[in-house]
């Protein structure tokens, strides 16, 4: 089992990723190692390996984070009417 990891951003030549436990903490890896679909914002478990990085898109997760952020803002938008 791999570490957790939000994809921050996508530069020119890298992704960003910030540990799930320590948001200070970055990755990066060169964009032509990754291999699955990312988006900014998803949660993913990272495998390092010899030849490069195993990514897994923890779709549940990502989708319960977006939801609550999601929420969190229309209660801020609510809030200052």
């Amino acid at each position: 089992m791999g570490d957790k990891y939000t994809l921050d951003r996508v530069d020119d030549f890298f992704a960003v990723f910030l540990s799930k436990a320590d948001e200070t903490k970055r990755l990066l890896v060169s964009k032509n190692l990754i291999k699955v679909p990312l988006r900014e914002g998803d949660l993913v478990e990272i495998d390092k390996s010899e030849i490069g990085y195993d990514i897994k898109v923890l779709k549940e997760e990502t989708e319960a984070t977006r939801e609550k952020v999601s929420s969190l803002l229309e209660k801020i938008k609510t809030k200052n009417k």
